[in-house]
């Protein structure tokens, strides 16, 4: 747990806390002091193993306050999957000391990828394993048994388009009443196959998350190894013309696209998508080496910095919200109308509180409407900005949707024990259980990968603790 040592009386002054961290050479339990340093704030540790470690947390004291000081929205997730037995890190599944539920839930269904990119969290190769269907419905009842509900869901991999039986995989995630389905997809299978949108749309399918890092050659060779720009493309229009939801999935990499923000956030209005999601490169898995020792990282205040700049202020800082499901340092959001062109972020025509309840129930599009509308009429004064924005009964009239949002991943050298607690996207499992993403890819996805999970399936549905 972080535990506060110096206090600040405001936000110029130093702050300090001491946490639990894990040495990115050995994941030994370490503890790491996050402090100031001349404006920016860094996390130091020293392993007794392999010395010191310093990394970079924020480039800007005043953005890491207040993403640290923001409220949080807390729902406990119906029954845990495992017992707390030996403390953080070590026993995820979720354990009862876990502090949010599932938001979203990320089933990797397939562990090898068509594609060897320099960067890849998951550090697939070109053969795996691939999900069974019986297999696939015991995780999903676990989930559902541990939520005491359906939760939206991620398909990935690996690249998920290798699944044999795809259709097969995403009907049955709908006949278990999942009806929030995404694909976490390099697009390479949606662009050469016209029909394959269409048949995963009919199977039940809502939308996809299509990594793409820039609309350059040189951005794709530098991160994904070859220029995949007009596959990309080809991809957006058949997820378009099969009537898929595409949100833009951008790995942003320190003085290789960090300058294309705006850019992509304009093409994807253009293209009529829903939305873009930054997230920034964690070290982990496969990534350029020369990134372990420079210091550079992209964290939320590089993001609201570049932003505003890029778009010379057509979007600000205070645009952002940070998702208070999880750690609000883990993340920004913003939800914005599009008329005309013009993106008009929802915090300057709803009240803070209300936009930040649909925040964190990181709302699908149907109940944000449904949210603006009743906000914007119910008399109680939360319809005047909006009137003087788009002037009286033009509620929802010609407009369009759009989010942007900033995810800033941990990995080793980053890791904050508390943060990993709050974490609300969670791995799911072959055997059923939850764990924090950014846990799952730092600490557990090499002994998921390497072993057969099927024995263990019967064990974890259960519900007992001899999975650990």
């Amino acid at each position: 747990m972080n535990v506060k040592m110096d206090e600040p009386t405001d936000r110029a002054k130093e702050t300090r806390e001491i946490v639990t961290s894990l040495c990115p050479e050995c994941l030994k339990v370490i503890p790491g002091i996050i402090r100031e340093n001349e404006g920016d704030v860094v996390m130091e540790k020293t392993c007794p193993d392999h010395g010191p470690f310093r990394t970079l947390i924020s480039n800007d004291l005043s953005t890491y306050s207040r993403l640290r000081e923001s409220p949080r929205k807390v729902t406990e997730f119906s029954m845990p999957g495992s017992r707390a037995n030996r403390g953080c890190p070590h026993d995820c599944g979720l354990c009862p000391s876990h502090d949010q539920h599932t938001c979203l839930a990320i089933l990797e269904i397939v562990s090898h990828c068509d594609l060897q990119c320099p960067v890849c969290l998951a550090d697939a190769g070109p053969r795996g394993k691939f999900i069974e269907i019986k297999i696939l419905t015991s995780a999903l009842r676990n989930l559902i048994r541990c939520e005491g509900d359906v939760t939206p869901l991620q398909l990935g991999g690996g690249e998920p388009t290798l699944h044999p039986d795809l259709p097969s995989v995403i009907r049955e995630t709908y006949r278990l009443g999942f009806d929030k389905i995404e694909l976490d997809s390099n697009g390479l299978a949606l662009a050469g196959d016209p029909g394959l949108s269409e048949r995963l749309r009919e199977a039940g399918l809502s939308s996809v998350y299509l990594q793409m890092d820039g609309l350059s050659p040189e951005v794709s060779k530098f991160i994904r190894g070859r220029d995949l720009v007009e596959e990309k493309l080809r991809a957006i229009e058949n997820c378009k013309n099969a009537g898929l939801e595409v949100i833009l999935s951008v790995t942003v990499v320190p003085d290789v696209n960090d300058g294309n923000l705006w850019e992509m956030i304009q093409f994807g209005v253009e293209q009529g998508l829903t939305g873009v999601n930054f997230q920034a490169i964690a070290l982990s898995g496969r990534f350029p080496e020369y990134l372990r020792d420079s210091g550079k990282r992209f964290t939320a205040g590089h993001f609201i910095q570049e932003v505003e700049k890029q778009s010379d202020k057509r979007l600000l800082g205070n645009d952002f919200l940070p998702i208070p499901c999880p750690d609000p340092r883990c993340g920004l959001m913003s939800y914005m109308l599009i008329r005309k062109g013009d993106l008009i972020p929802l915090g300057r025509v709803l009240p803070e509180g209300h936009l930040m309840d649909i925040v964190a129930d990181q709302s699908d599009w149907d109940i944000v409407v449904q949210q603006i509308h009743s906000n914007a009429s119910s008399g109680c004064g939360c319809s005047r900005p909006w009137e003087k924005t788009f002037g009286p009964g033009s509620i929802c009239m010609d407009l369009d949707f759009f989010s942007v949002g900033f995810h800033g991943m941990m990995d080793a050298y980053s890791f904050d024990c508390e943060r990993s607690r709050k974490c609300c996207v969670h791995e799911l499992t072959w055997d059923g259980r939850l764990i924090p993403f950014c846990l799952y890819n730092i600490k557990y996805r090499h002994q998921f990968s390497t072993r057969d999970t099927t024995a263990r399936t019967a064990v974890v549905s259960s519900g007992t603790d001899e999975a650990h």
